[in-house]
């Protein structure tokens, strides 16, 4: 927004280039292909080094930078009290996807190219605490996360935590979005997107439906299945008792959230087992307070917010101005004990408050990957 008020419209990637179809030219920077190194304690450094190997707070990682998704995680290795071990192969923001209710726009940002929209950062704003990379578009930093753990017996105890954050910012028109990849100490990721910038449109509402892209792989790609947890009341227990469970998704699918039944997901590995000789995996907490989008028919991708796929070369995005690309990788194959990938919508709403004008406060959004089972004790 300008000084007074109106709205300032920008020509940017949105307004140019539109893509025809699925293959119409989605531009991707080539990733590193999974191979277990020779020693797991040689970290990442089998697949990356120097700007592009960021280590600390427990973990080493591999990043690049991708024309559509901007910021890519390629491998991440989280060194746990029973030591080095494998958790994800691959990570992106695979959709921004922005409808207007008025019906149009219909925004896909990252089909425009969050890369290719990537902007320098200030140092003492941006990366405090950190170094700037790729230009000066890439803060690399180790964060203070607050009080990790307390206990009280007598005297009281505690800690505090730590994470390696990594983060960069794209202007796509007036919107401003800052993709955030944190790695805690104790194991948990936490993806966000940080919505800031001015408005688009004046004061017309709209979504930001946020899509992430995970390839979780405990030590190798094969093996993999996913569990969905619930939460039920039995009638007969008349609200004071509850019962809960885990139950496998067979096939390749897609799923509501449902903060009724504190419905969640995991990736387990039942071939890996932790110290204790249980499943080790990792779960997907889904965003409190979040809502849900059922778009236009001939926006598949938004039947629900959470998907599983098998992994195949290529399957990387979500939707276009004119596809709805992620249904068509719904093919009905199996994700039992197999190389599988997951997908995670967060919506946020934005009706618009005087307080947005003339620049909008960062809005966070975005979930946790945290490990379950994946260490004997807590590290």
């Amino acid at each position: 927004m300008s000084a007074d008020g109106d709205a300032v419209r920008f020509e940017h990637p949105r307004h140019r280039g539109r893509l025809a179809g699925i293959a119409a030219g989605l531009a991707v920077v080539s990733t590193v292909v999974f191979g277990r190194p020779a020693a797991v304690s040689a970290q990442a450094n089998a697949y990356c080094g120097g700007q592009n190997l960021a280590e600390g707070a427990n973990w080493s990682i591999c990043w690049e930078i991708r024309a559509n998704e901007g910021l890519a995680i390629t491998q991440a290795f989280y060194k746990s009290p029973d030591g080095w071990q494998h958790v994800m192969s691959d990570a992106t923001v695979a959709q921004i996807f922005v409808p207007y209710e008025t019906g149009t726009p219909r925004y896909h940002d990252v089909a425009y190219g969050l890369g290719a929209a990537m902007q320098p950062l200030n140092q003492p704003i941006d990366c405090a605490h950190g170094s700037l990379l790729q230009g000066g578009k890439v803060c690399r930093e180790i964060m203070d996360s607050g009080i990790a753990s307390r206990f009280c017996a007598g005297n009281c105890a505690g800690r505090r935590g730590k994470a390696l954050r990594l983060l960069v910012s794209s202007q796509m028109g007036a919107y401003n979005y800052l993709t955030s990849w944190m790695f805690h100490d104790d194991g948990t990721i936490h993806p966000e997107v940080g919505l800031a910038g001015a408005l688009q449109f004046g004061n017309t509402a709209h979504l930001h439906n946020i899509y992430w892209r995970l390839d979780i792989d405990i030590e190798d790609p094969e093996g993999d299945s996913v569990e969905e947890f619930y939460r039920v009341a039995p009638v007969t227990g008349g609200g004071a008792t509850g019962a809960n469970g885990w139950n496998t998704l067979l096939g390749e699918t897609y799923r509501p959230t449902d903060l009724t039944t504190f419905r969640k997901w995991r990736v387990v590995d039942h071939n890996r087992g932790n110290s204790q000789g249980l499943a080790m995996s990792y779960e997907l907490i889904p965003s409190p307070g979040d809502g849900q989008l059922r778009a236009k028919p001939n926006e598949g991708f938004s039947r629900g917010e959470f998907w599983v796929t098998k992994q195949k070369p290529g399957e990387r995005f979500v939707s276009t101005d004119d596809a709805d690309i992620l249904s068509t990788y719904i093919t009905g194959d199996n994700v039992i004990n197999d190389d599988i990938v997951i997908w995670y919508a967060v919506h946020a709403y934005h009706e618009v408050r005087s307080e947005d004008a003339p620049y909008m406060p960062v809005e966070w959004v975005g979930f946790h990957m945290r490990p379950r089972d994946f260490m004997g004790r807590g590290p």
